[in-house]
Parts: C-alpha cells; sequence; structure tokens
C-alpha cells in the first residue's frame, strides 16, 4: 500500500509517496523533483504541463499561450473560463489537465487517494464562502484528474510533519511557510509524544508574487510606459497610457490574459500615438511574443540573486530590458508586504497562546522564506538560532505523504 501527498502550489509543484513504513519517497516527475505550476498551450491542440511546459514554449518561441498561476483563481468569482486556441476552458478542467500530467511523469502510479495540500487562506479569498468556492473548485479538478478520494490539509501542517520526523524530542514550533501566493503560519506541538497537536492557523494572501510585484512596478513597469502619454487625436489630444495595463504585467496569471483581442487593439492605438514610443515597444512585444514566464523569470530570478548579493540586474534580451535592482530597495519595496505578514504572524501566535519565547523552533518553507528581509522579520521576532529551513520546495509534500499514511492506513 502506498500513501500520497500531492502540494499543488501557486508557482511549484510537487508529490511525495508514503510506503506501510512510514518511509516517504518524493515521485520525480520525469527526473524532477518538482514542477513549475503553468500549462502550454498550442495552436494545433498540444498540451503541455510543468518542465515540459517550459521546454515547449522555449522551443517553440512562444507561438503558443502560457498559462501559470492557476491555482490563484480558485477563490474568485469572476473567473470560471476562458478562451484559448477557439476552446472554452474552464478553470477545473485546466487544472485537472496539469494533473493529469503529473500522474502521466511519475514513475509510480499514483492511485485514486492523497491527501493534497491547501492554504490556510486562497489568495483573493475575502469571505468563507471564496474559500468553500476554492476548495469545490479543487476537489472537482481533482476528481477529474482520477484522485476521487481526497482529504484536505492546511499546507503548513504538512511542513510540520517534515520538520517533526527529525525530532527525537517533543518541541513547540512555528512552521511559516512563504509560498507563490499566500504566507501561512502554523503553531503546532510535534515530536514522539506529542503527534502534530495544532493550536492555530492564519494566513494571507501575500508572499512571493507580492514581492515580485513590487518590483515589476517600481523598476520594470516605468521602463515599458507606465506615467507615458499617448495622443489620442490628430488635434493634439493626449492621455495617459491605462495604468490597468501595468496592474497585469504584477501577476503571472493575468499576464498571460493581456492578449485579448480588445487588448491588443488598444495597444495598437497607444503605439500609434505614443509620446515615448521605445518604452510603448517594449510592451507590446512583451505581450504579442508572449513574454511574460521569460519576465517573470527575470524578475524571480534577480529577486533570488539578491538573497546572496547587494546588486543585480533584470534583463531581458528580447526587448532590450537591463535594469538595475538594490537589496535596501528591494527590502523597502516589500516591507509593507511585511508588516502586513507580520500582523498575521501576531494574530496566530495570539491565538495560540504563546509568545514568541515559547517557542522551540521555526521552521521557515517555501521559496520565499530565503529572502534575507523575511527571515530578518522572524529573527527579530523569535532570534536567529531558533530559524530552521531546508527542503523549501518539497517539505509540504513530504509532510503530506505522511500525513496521508496517518489519514488511510
Amino acid at each position: 500500500m502506498q500513501y500520497v501527498g500531492i502540494d499543488f502550489g501557486t508557482t511549484n509543484s510537487a508529490v511525495a509517496i508514503a510506503d506501510e513504513s512510514g518511509a516517504v519517497q518524493l515521485a520525480e516527475l520525469k527526473g524532477a523533483p518538482h514542477w513549475r505550476t503553468v500549462l502550454y498551450f498550442e495552436p494545433g491542440g498540444g498540451l503541455t504541463a510543468g518542465a515540459p511546459a517550459i521546454a515547449r514554449y522555449l522551443e517553440t518561441g512562444g507561438e503558443g499561450r502560457l498559462v501559470q498561476s492557476i491555482k490563484s483563481h480558485l477563490a474568485s468569482s469572476s473567473f470560471s473560463r476562458t478562451t484559448i486556441f477557439g476552446r472554452r476552458w474552464a478553470l477545473e478542467d485546466m487544472i485537472a489537465a496539469y494533473l493529469r500530467q503529473v500522474r502521466a511523469a511519475s514513475p509510480i502510479d499514483l492511485g485514486s487517494r492523497a491527501v493534497v495540500g491547501r492554504p490556510v487562506r486562497y489568495w483573493g479569498a475575502e469571505t468563507a464562502e471564496d474559500d468553500t468556492r476554492a476548495l469545490g473548485r479543487m476537489r472537482t479538478a481533482l476528481a477529474t484528474a482520477g484522485f476521487d478520494d481526497v482529504v484536505f490539509e492546511y499546507e503548513p501542517v504538512g511542513a510540520a510533519a517534515r520538520y517533526a520526523a527529525r525530532l527525537d524530542h517533543d518541541e513547540l514550533i512555528v512552521v511559516a511557510d512563504f509560498g507563490g501566493g499566500t504566507t501561512d503560519f502554523s503553531v503546532i506541538r510535534v515530536g514522539p509524544t506529542a503527534g502534530g497537536n495544532v493550536l492555530a492557523n492564519a494566513g494571507i494572501g501575500v508572499s512571493g508574487d507580492a514581492f515580485d510585484a513590487r518590483l515589476i512596478d517600481a523598476v520594470v513597469a516605468p521602463a515599458l510606459g507606465r506615467g507615458t502619454r499617448y495622443k489620442v487625436d490628430e488635434f493634439g489630444g493626449e492621455a495617459p497610457v491605462p495604468a490597468w495595463i501595468y496592474g497585469h504585467l504584477r501577476r503571472w496569471h493575468y499576464l498571460s490574459f493581456l492578449k485579448e483581442e480588445s487588448t491588443l487593439r488598444l495597444l495598437d492605438r497607444v503605439t500609434q500615438g505614443a509620446l515615448e514610443p521605445v518604452k510603448i515597444e517594449r510592451l507590446v512585444r512583451l505581450v504579442d511574443e508572449d513574454l511574460g514566464m521569460l519576465l517573470h523569470r527575470a524578475v524571480e530570478g534577480a529577486k533570488v540573486r539578491l538573497s546572496s548579493s547587494p546588486e543585480q540586474r533584470v534583463t531581458l534580451e528580447q526587448i532590450e530590458l537591463d535594469l538595475a535592482v538594490t537589496r535596501p530597495a528591494f527590502d523597502g519595496w516589500i516591507s509593507e508586504d511585511l508588516d502586513a505578514i507580520g500582523k498575521v504572524l501576531d494574530d496566530v501566535l495570539a491565538k495560540a497562546g504563546v509568545s514568541p519565547a515559547d517557542v522551540d523552533r521555526v521552521f521557515a518553507t517555501g521559496g520565499s522564506s530565503l529572502v534575507p528581509a523575511v527571515r530578518e522579520r522572524l529573527a527579530q521576532r523569535f532570534g536567529a538560532a531558533k530559524l530552521e529551513g531546508g527542503e523549501e520546495l518539497t517539505s509540504v509534500a513530504w509532510g503530506l505523504a505522511a500525513r496521508a499514511r496517518q489519514v488511510f492506513a
């Protein structure tokens, strides 16, 4: 008997499998421990997911349509489907298509039951109804992909199980899961006798994607024409380039939908009257050539490199973009987001009835936990000696598989 854990993330996804003895291994997806959560649709009907999707996108010169961060739409009442190359796709069907390809890529049969991770609060969820909508859509997508016996578990609780597997004694821990779309916290007693006693959970729809968006707002968007104007008629009338376009640049899952026909017509009018044509030409090429993935990889890459360097550059040769970014500036741009995250951490500690001094360890996971400003905030609150990390992109999947063994055995 095997027990499956699925971490379907905003940016990355992973699968792990536990056996009867409790041993857990990652299910490598065509040799990779995790996949990007992306789909690539080609004009002829081809569809790939994860690492193969990125490879096909690059091989075909981006002639298809790359859809990213689909998890971020789950709570939305305003988004349910889109048209891609003449076919209407429901959100649930896109997620199911991704999961089917994960299943096909796994070297081990994943069966029909699994423990699946979920954030404490889905991105964009403002009410309990939004959260229920997200769970319902996710359950439908899983069933369509062949997973019809599913238990949902909070992602930080999964990460806690991974941390607890290392222990030979009990500890009171805070799991800080900094994902792509959300940041989640759980206060849990773990260890050989504590048994994973969850004292409190809390989350917020602010994390790595929000940090990237701040960088785009501050550096990239101005280089693509934000704040510039264009002529609207032959009499010299002017108007600002619509700000909402640059709002779409901030998020992967919005940028991929900028190729709608009405938007392309607007960009054509802006191009004809642009007062700073070089900047607008960059924007148009970004949209026309579907360079969103490359832009966000460039932004994310600069963010990651700032973790070990005081200055980096955002470069995208296809549109002649080369912009400097410094760590102090980046830290300043994300300070508001870190303040909001800090308030949620205050709340979860209060709900659990514990103080930072009571906490034995803080297990920080998720890719954005590596951002120096994030770790600095945690160190200020708990002390640097209490911080623990590792397996940032796979610890949740590992723990979910361990939980699956507990749930289904």
